[in-house]
């Protein structure tokens, strides 16, 4: 049975500082999405609402637009750090402008 190659690996240095380093810049001012299965969305970086109703919901991130469909959307919170949306969605389209 032929041996099997080892791969190159680093060194702990050089591992330690890539942990060390922190997250690439600009990480932490992208829209975030997060989706529970129990009928709960959180938003965070939505500029704008565009459309609003209980069975479509869509959202300015910036570079995305993101379009919501479901039964009995509500938007339960509005504010600079983001948006909460409860009801259940259906289906979620992401469109780059």
């Amino acid at each position: 049975m032929p041996k099997a190659k080892k791969m190159p690996h680093k060194g702990f240095l050089q591992t330690l500082r890539g942990v060390l380093a922190g997250p690439p810049a600009g990480l932490y001012r992208q829209p975030v999405l997060h989706i529970n299965c129990n009928g709960l969305l959180e938003i965070e970086g939505c500029r704008a609402v565009l459309l609003y109703n209980e069975q479509q919901l869509k959202l300015d991130l910036g570079r995305w637009q993101v379009s919501l469909f479901g039964d009995g959307l509500v938007l339960e919170t509005f504010s600079k750090t983001g948006l909460v949306i409860r009801g259940r969605i259906f289906k979620t389209e992401f469109t780059y402008t």
